[in-house]
């Protein structure tokens, strides 16, 4: 059943709704990958964002459906490697918001749950988008039915990708320029030596 679910950071400056939110149009999945792990302690909220053994939860919506009304000033992104995405938060508390591709366009944003008031491992994040339909980026060999897991859930975001862009266009909420479809932030580049800081923290 789709639901508008309220996004907050934790406190409370920055506001903003993700409209008619339902497991037929997200995708949610758990991310291992060394760039979740290392931004989650970045942030200082690898308790919100992870699991004891290193997953992230995510869900993946269409920008468009996700509105930030208040505490635009407070908005802030990083890119954790020079050609990774863009990973949205909050510069007030350090709730992240989302991740994104570098420029606007494809409407695609991976959606951290603590924004949506739930830790990653809570109960409600499953009422909110499903279950987890398989893990991105893995990083032990699979079997085959995991494999096949990943396969179907690759096959189901390109059919909401696909749907997103005709129904919607260029994507550009909440985080990128109307026109020039770029990040209404400059991402923080972050160095070399605060990398390695943050990488060795990863499990």
């Amino acid at each position: 059943m789709a639901q508008d679910v309220k996004v907050s950071c934790t406190c409370g400056k920055v506001k903003g709704v993700i409209r008619g939110l339902a497991r037929a149009n997200s995708n949610h999945v758990q991310c291992p990958c060394k760039g979740c792990q290392s931004y989650a302690h970045y942030l200082d909220r690898a308790g919100d964002m992870m699991d004891g053994v290193g997953y992230s939860n995510i869900f993946q919506i269409d920008p468009a459906s996700y509105e930030i009304h208040e505490g635009h000033d407070h908005l802030a992104c990083v890119r954790m490697t020079p050609k990774g995405p863009l990973r949205w938060f909050t510069d007030c508390c350090k709730t992240p918001l989302g991740n994104t591709l570098p420029k606007g366009g494809i409407p695609f944003i991976g959606v951290l749950p603590i924004c949506t008031g739930h830790k990653g491992t809570d109960p409600a994040v499953v009422d909110m988008v499903g279950p987890v339909r398989a893990v991105a980026n893995e990083k032990r060999p699979q079997s085959f039915g995991e494999k096949f897991k990943t396969w179907g859930m690759l096959a189901h975001l390109m059919r909401l990708t696909i749907w997103w862009r005709i129904r919607g266009g260029k994507s550009w909420k909440p985080f990128f320029d109307k026109d020039t479809l770029r990040p209404i932030r400059k991402p923080i580049t972050i160095s070399d030596a605060e990398r390695e800081a943050l990488e060795a923290k990863v499990i």
